[in-house]
């Protein structure tokens, strides 16, 4: 027995059960004190790996059945996009793997990765390259959330002689009540050697299975038609703004950001099917042959000064949005995580493993005006 490797468990499990009996993340101070703690039992397992204290599962956790998991939230996408190849990655691949360790390690975690927490609202990234970069991610307290959605805002502010009545502006609100839906996928049964023998296998299935719930996110927010466990996506809120196609798709996208202009709104990002997107780009003065019509200062006219342009997928072809997505919110119950079961069912007999991927999520969309929905279709 490993007295000090005891200890230093024993010592960063009590850190990590108040902080769970409190109901709360770490701390800077205690996500510190723990790692240090990591790094000092990496150093011990290093030295005893002779004596076959090696990990077995290099990348996951793992969880005999697949109950719910409680435990910290994962990085946000922005988060873990800026993150990646640093030691932030680093240090949760090795916490992945002493999750899985054996004695201590994996009780302390609970099959779960510490990792910091979420911020409570994440920054746009400075060049967004995907939808979910454009909508700021809020964390919530429990599986239910609330919030105000404005559906009308009607401004009569005039000039006003003494003792004249001063006019009324109207501002209408919402209540609008939604609860975290479940996003998920799971991995087919493989077996569990392939973790042992080729250790980057479990780093690619985490960011694939990850990137594949992050995608239908983005399908939901924008195509969800509220029906069941489905998300009200963005094309199906009441409330948005309508743009008809006009004259031809040029016209179209300028009208769009006039429409908006005129009701006081200030968007900044459109979002189109990368279709779309090409064919606007490719546009010649004369069909096939003639130069290009979106080069230099055109396009930045087209689109709007200072308005970032991201391709989707989740938008449906001859569709574009174009909205000021601060009003858009992703309300996160459960981060973006993969588990990896060893014994549930017939895995344990057949020495195989599934992963799990999935998070918990819900949307806020705080003034449905703010989003205009652009056909681009004749």
């Amino acid at each position: 027995m490993n007295t000090k490797r005891d200890r230093l468990i024993e010592e960063g499990q009590a850190i990590i059960n108040q902080a769970k009996a409190e109901d709360r993340d770490l701390t800077s101070d205690e996500r510190a004190h723990v790692n240090s703690i990591f790094a000092e039992l990496d150093s011990i397992d290093a030295a005893a790996k002779s004596a076959g204290l090696v990990d077995r599962l290099s990348n996951f956790p793992v969880k005999s059945a697949p109950e719910d998991e409680t435990g910290f939230t994962p990085p946000t996408f922005t988060e873990r996009k800026a993150l990646e190849g640093s030691p932030w990655a680093k240090s949760v691949t090795a916490s992945l793997s002493r999750a899985a360790a054996g004695v201590g390690v994996k009780a302390l975690l609970q099959g779960e990765v510490a990792v910091p927490p979420a911020v409570e609202i994440v920054p746009l990234p400075d060049v967004p390259r995907t939808l979910l970069d454009l909508v700021a991610r809020v964390p919530l307290e429990s599986s239910h959330y609330s919030y105000l959605s404005q559906v009308e805002q009607t401004e009569n502010a005039a000039v006003v002689a003494d003792g004249a009545e001063k006019p009324v502006s109207v501002y209408k609100f919402a209540e609008v009540e939604g609860k975290a839906k479940v996003v998920a996928h799971l991995s087919e049964p493989f077996p569990l050697r392939y973790l042992e023998d080729y250790k980057g296998l479990g780093q690619v299935l985490d960011d694939e299975m990850r990137a594949g719930v992050l995608r239908a996110v983005e399908s939901q927010l924008v195509t969800g038609d509220g029906t069941g466990e489905n998300f009200t996506g963005l094309l199906t809120t009441t409330g948005t703004t309508a743009v008809p196609f006009a004259t031809d798709v040029l016209t179209t996208v300028r009208t769009a950001r006039s429409v908006m202009t005129a009701k006081g709104e200030q968007p900044n990002a459109w979002v189109m099917n990368p279709e779309d997107a090409a064919a606007l780009e490719l546009m010649r003065e004369n069909g096939t042959t003639g130069g290009f019509l979106l080069t230099g200062d055109a396009y930045e006219t087209l689109f709007g000064p200072g308005i970032a342009r991201v391709p989707s997928t989740a938008i449906p072809k001859g569709t574009a949005i174009l909205a000021d997505w601060s009003k858009v919110r992703l309300y996160v119950r459960q981060a973006e995580h993969t588990l990896a079961a060893t014994q549930a069912g017939e895995l344990f007999a057949k020495n195989q493993v599934q992963l799990r991927s999935e998070g918990r999520y819900g949307i806020q969309v705080l003034r449905p005006q703010a989003v205009a929905v652009v056909d681009l279709t004749a």
